[in-house]
């Protein structure tokens, strides 16, 4: 396990003096074909290689990342993305849902934050170590649905085990792809409030003593392949020579034709 953070701050943070914190991003990875980037490690979103966030608010942990890849060579490689995100407060109350299902190629994980060492009821998390190794393992380890508001649900209450119980929710999804000579991929992951349709990982927040509404936050990712600086394939190309060719006889034939 890399215990590269410690969550206890931010559960800090969240139960006393700024609440409001527990409604923004708190953590992310991205995992770029084997080179990982993290705050921890002193990076930034513009330190990812390729990465657009202009998209995306950190302040409330929603909107839309675009990835573009261009590797030079063809091959086959690995794009991930992990993000800690909680929806509400208290962010222990929370549980995971998979909606839809993904495209060939697509893996996704839903799990506690792998650094949470407090987790009583479900032990320690593997979606970093599955993220920087490409093999995120397309399973929900926070099902939950049984309220843990305040920690009161069972092992954090005293009681016994019970991985029905609420816990931290982070999700991550990967996407395996291969790229031909003069090709990139597009990576979109979008963080929304509302339901996209499609295959999303979700994080709901349900009521409880510090929210009178369900609160939910869905990341849906998507890859397309193009050619670089989305240029024209061949086929393109060829298309529009023969219609400007064809433009250019008609030209001189209307000219011809006035003469």
């Amino acid at each position: 396990m890399r215990l590269r953070r410690i969550s206890l701050i931010f559960a800090a943070l969240c139960m006393t003096a700024v609440p409001a914190f527990c409604g923004s991003l708190q953590d992310w990875e991205f995992n770029v074909n084997g080179t990982d980037y993290y705050p921890l490690n002193g990076d930034t979103f513009s330190s990812v290689l390729g990465l657009d966030a202009s998209g995306f608010d950190v302040a409330t942990g929603l909107g839309i990342f675009t990835l573009t890849f261009d590797p030079g060579v063809a091959g086959s490689y690995y794009i991930g993305a992990w993000f800690w995100d909680p929806s509400s407060v208290p962010f222990y109350n929370e549980y995971g849902v998979v909606n839809g299902a993904p495209v060939d190629g697509q893996t996704w994980q839903i799990d506690i934050p792998e650094y949470d060492t407090t987790s009583a009821n479900l032990g320690f998390g593997t979606i970093l170590d599955n993220l920087a190794s490409g093999a995120l393992n397309d399973t929900n380890s926070v099902p939950g649905t049984t309220s843990n508001y305040l920690l009161t649900c069972g092992a954090y209450g005293g009681g016994a085990v019970d991985t029905t119980c609420n816990d931290q929710v982070s999700m991550a999804q990967g996407f395996n792809f291969s790229l031909a000579a003069n090709q990139e991929e597009v990576i979109t992951l979008a963080l929304s409030s509302t339901d996209p349709g499609g295959f999303s990982l979700e994080e709901i927040h349900p009521v409880d003593g510090a929210n009178v509404t369900e609160a939910d936050i869905f990341y849906q990712g998507t890859a397309a392949t193009q050619g670089v600086g989305n240029v024209p394939e061949p086929a393109s190309w060829l298309l529009f020579a023969t219609g400007a060719a064809f433009l250019a006889t008609l030209g001189m034939r209307r000219r011809w034709a006035k003469r």
